[in-house]
Parts: C-alpha cells; structure tokens; sequence
C-alpha cells in the first residue's frame, strides 16, 4: 500500500512560519533578545484526514499545532510535553472532520552546515520519538520534517521537487520539506511514497519577489 501525503496551504504555512521565527538568531550573526524564549527546533502536532482509497492511504493534514509548552528546546533538540500534546490532541478531536495524523518538526541549521534535502533527514532521535509516540497511538503516524537555513541574501530559483521531499525559497529563508511514515512491524521511519505540497511546491521567490 502506497503512503501520500498531502498538506494544505494553512497547514504548511503554520509549519513554516515557526520554523522560521524560531530560527536560532545566532546563525544570521545576531545575539537573541535577553529576554526572549529560547529559539532553535520546533514542534507540533498535524491534524486532518486519513483516506484509504484502493491500494493508496491519503494523509490530508489541514491544520499544523506548534506546541508551545515543551519540557525542553535546544538549537538542535527538543523534547514535547505527552501532558500538554494529549491536551492539544482531545481538543482538536473533538471536532469530528480532524484525526490526528502525526507531528512535525524543525531542523534550523547555519548555511554552512545546510544540505538541501539531506537536511530534513530525520536523526535516530527523531525516529526514536515517533515510533514511541505511533505506539502510544496505537497507529502508524506521519512524520514531517522541515530543515531551514538563512542565506545572505534573496535567491530567485525554481523549488527542487521529489517523491517525498520539496526545497525551495522564501524571501532569504531557504527550507527543505520532507515526509516520512511509521512502520511499526519493521520497527523504522521511511519516506513516504508521495509528498503534495501545491503552496511549497508552486510559491517561491520567484513569485515573493518583484524586483
């Protein structure tokens, strides 16, 4: 059975712009605000709808949670609250059209240290943590993945499109997105079969900038 995964403009959108605030300011050169919450990866949970369609399951995410309430968050680590996701989680549920269908998370990195698809790779931590959290569920969950970095400047080019991954441009933020399922039998995450992202895929600098 084939995985796709297909996430909405709003759900991508909400992804993306935590990646992006959260990114760590000490990689464009600048010194976090004294006073500020701690910046670096970020997580959250992704709700919507699971269709089995023939020999395909659809993952239709349509709403992306950051979490806010962490037990720990690092440059390159973060570690969720069960307490505070099951309080997401029985919210969001109790609203019939949303099943909760997996997480996601950010991997911020300096550009030196970006590479491109390869950055939202997951890390043995990061499959660790999601066949815990499919085994609580009793389900196979997806897991999304987006690596981003801070260019020095704006790049007009077209997005680099794959079977489970998209890299593209916004503004002087560049991000790769991946998506993976649990397999919970092979005890492993694996790239999903297809990842539809039409926002990621189809909007980049090319339309953001006009000159």
């Amino acid at each position: 059975m084939s995985v796709r995964v297909h996430i909405a403009e709003t759900a991508f959108m909400s992804i993306l712009v935590t990646a992006i605030e959260s990114f760590p300011s000490k990689y464009v050169g600048k010194r976090k605000l004294s006073k500020s919450l701690p910046e670096g990866e970020v997580y959250g949970l992704l709700f919507g709808q699971r269709i089995n369609k023939k020999d395909d399951v659809i993952y239709h995410v349509t709403i992306a949670i950051p979490m806010q309430m962490l037990l720990e968050k690092k440059v390159d680590q973060v570690s969720p609250s069960v307490r505070h996701l099951e309080r997401i989680k029985s919210v969001i549920e109790a609203y019939p059209m949303y099943q909760f269908l997996g997480t996601f998370h950010s991997h911020p990195s300096h550009k030196q240290e970006y590479y491109g698809v390869k950055s939202s790779i997951f890390s043995d931590a990061d499959e660790e943590r999601a066949l815990n959290d499919a085994a609580m569920m009793g389900e196979e969950i997806i897991e999304v993945i987006i690596g981003v970095t801070s260019l020095s400047k704006k790049v007009k080019k077209e997005p680099d499109i794959r079977w489970s991954s998209i890299q593209n441009y916004c503004g002087n933020f560049k991000y790769s997105l991946s998506a993976y399922i649990t397999d919970a039998d092979e005890k492993r995450l694996r790239e999903v079969d297809n990842l539809i992202c039409p926002f990621a895929a189809g909007v980049g600098n090319y339309d953001l900038i006009s000159q």
